[in-house]
């Protein structure tokens, strides 16, 4: 797709896609899944929601609440698609009072394709590439056809990259995009919910940092430095629904070398005054806590993870870094056909138009895909049609055959139907005298 942020492999094909933050106003644990057939949770998880639909992938890279209403958030994104397969992305890199200040949206209402892009300061091509930097970086995207679902977000308050090279002097947004000597990221975060309609699978991925350092480079914010590299307050998550699965992991500080990775303070942690954390702690500090679920009717998978929570005096402060979550399940374990005929065909005609109408704007580069897609829409409305037809033609013969009234046969039927009651009379007639002449036997 021309014009959408390269995301380096997250998504096949090289299309982006990332994720987004669900804040839940419900119990703790109380996720609407299905059957629960696993549970893998740390043991001081219970501040921490279970995901919860739409199929997501989210995070934040740090929010700070203070007399239990929103202050600060840095580095917020959400991707998710609806059942219907919908999608919606949000990044907010800068937020204050609960409302964003800076950072974009999508919709695939909007013509199955939107996004925005934006950046407070970006250099890169006019350095010839020996300097890259971005501020406040934002990218959003959500698509849908009729094959696949798509939502994408990601963000960055600071990326650099120095001697960049390799790249034909395309613009270098995020620290993992760099092919150069050096790069530096602060508070990223990236992740993608993607939907294979036909088989109705979905997956999701979400993961950020508040620092990362590179000498060399790396590919994703999930895979180490090639170099020698560092990274500060880490967190990931993802899930996939097709096998269900789903995995999580967080660290306070985690160092590279060829491309290898040891982690420093990634192990659970719980402390407490006066003894445990709650309505009445003084302080509560949690490190890399979280929950997974795998579940069955229909089959999917969900985590989230945190890596720290600072709570002071029950929220009078309450400083939550590294926050990731996501959600998938299948949309089709009831079979390929889920809605009465009747909408699916409306939907295959809607859909056929609507790729029609692509086929000038976003997808000009296949050519005449937009004519296939038209004339296939064409092509199920015509059958819908029919199948209309049928099915008034059957509810006729339904009701004439039960219905007080004979159906408008023609001429012929109704000369035999004359002739019948005719015969059908005089057998009466000669039955009832053969009665009177026996009638000495009846009882």
């Amino acid at each position: 797709m021309p014009g959408l942020p390269d995301l380096n492999g997250l998504v096949p094909g090289g299309q982006p896609g990332l994720t987004g933050s669900h804040d839940h106003d419900g119990h703790h644990g109380d996720g609407p899944h299905g059957d629960d057939v696993k549970r893998d949770d740390t043991p001081n998880s219970d501040q921490i929601d279970d995901p919860r639909p739409p199929d997501h992938a989210s995070g934040e890279v740090g929010k700070v609440d203070l007399l239990k209403s929103r202050l600060l958030d840095i580095t917020r994104y959400d991707a998710s698609i609806e059942d219907n397969g919908q999608s919606h992305a949000d990044s907010t890199v800068l937020g204050l009072g609960g409302s964003r200040i800076v950072g974009s949206s999508a919709d695939s209402r909007d013509h199955h394709r939107s996004g925005d892009n934006g950046d407070a300061l970006k250099l890169c091509s006019s350095t010839g590439g020996l300097l890259c930097l971005s501020l406040l970086y934002h990218n959003t995207v959500a698509t849908e056809d009729h094959d696949n679902s798509l939502a994408a977000a990601r963000g960055g308050v600071a990326a650099l990259c120095l001697l960049n090279k390799g790249r034909d002097h395309k613009d270098v947004t995020a620290s993992y995009e760099c092919n150069g000597l050096l790069s530096l990221g602060v508070a990223e975060g990236l992740g993608i919910a993607e939907r294979d309609k036909e088989h109705g699978h979905t997956k999701a991925d979400s993961a950020n940092e508040l620092l990362n350092l590179c000498i060399g480079k790396r590919d994703k914010l999930t895979t180490p430095c090639e170099g020698l590299g560092v990274e500060a307050v880490h967190s990931d998550s993802r899930s996939r629904s097709d096998k269900p699965d789903t995995d999580r992991h967080s660290f306070l500080l985690g160092i590279d070398s060829n491309g290898k990775s040891t982690y420093l303070l990634d192990a659970p942690f719980g402390l407490a005054l006066p003894d445990h954390c709650g309505d009445s702690a003084i302080l509560c500090l949690l490190l890399n806590q979280g929950k997974s679920v795998i579940f069955h009717n229909p089959k999917g998978a969900g985590s989230a993870q945190e890596a720290l929570r600072l709570d002071v005096l029950n929220r009078v402060l309450l400083v939550v870094l590294g926050q990731s979550e996501t959600l998938a399940h299948e949309t089709n374990d009831n079979g390929p056909d889920h809605h009465n005929n009747g909408d699916h065909c409306d939907d295959h005609g809607n859909k056929g138009d609507e790729h029609g109408d692509h086929k000038d704007g976003d997808h000009a580069e296949h050519g005449d895909h937009g004519d296939h897609a038209e004339h296939k829409g064409d092509e199920h409305g015509e059958h819908c049609e029919d199948h209309g037809n049928k099915g008034e033609e059957h509810g006729n013969g339904e009701n004439n055959g039960g219905g007080p009234q004979l159906a408008e046969t023609g001429a012929d039927v109704a000369g035999l139907l004359a002739g019948g009651f005719l015969l059908t009379g005089l057998g009466a007639l000669t039955v009832a005298g053969a009665r009177r002449r026996a009638g000495k036997h009846t009882v």
